[in-house]
């Protein structure tokens, strides 16, 4: 039987400050980040922006409080949750968020990041949460090509 996978891996930009909260002693912020695609339709270029709502917990939070901004590129990996609820109307709603476990700040010094030079301020930060994907040792000849 093979395992679901439920992995997201996303290049954008924050589109405001992270919200700081502190639940029962865990840190947490809740951020959304703007990812453009860039297309061509009948030899006309074309953008389309698409937002994502992201939350991270524990130490990831306390960095991305510190040093992460609006307009700052932020390369994030994690996993799609799907939160539903009911509206006070008593209708059905639901929204998915990415929950963030690992973040590399990208871009320069300023919060918009747009220098391009990622060689001394690009910096990693991982929630500790293991997917368990690490775990498995490869080598040499575990790659095909």
């Amino acid at each position: 039987m093979a395992n679901d996978l439920n992995k997201v891996l996303l290049i954008g930009r924050m589109t405001r400050d992270p919200e700081f909260k502190s639940v029962n002693g865990s840190s947490v912020v809740n951020f959304s980040i703007a990812n453009n695609r860039v297309y061509v339709t009948n030899g006309e270029k074309k953008e389309e922006t698409h937002y994502f709502d992201c939350v991270a917990w524990g130490r990831l939070a306390d960095i991305l409080k510190q040093y992460a901004g609006k307009g700052k590129q932020v390369a994030i990996e994690g996993r799609l949750q799907q939160q539903s609820w009911e509206t006070p109307e008593g209708k059905k709603a639901s929204k998915i968020r990415v929950y963030v476990e690992t973040a590399q700040l990208l871009g320069g010094q300023g919060q918009g990041g747009g220098s391009g030079d990622r060689s001394d301020s690009s910096n990693s930060y991982d929630s500790g949460v293991s997917s368990g994907y690490d775990d498995y040792p490869a080598g040499d000849d575990d790659i095909p090509f």
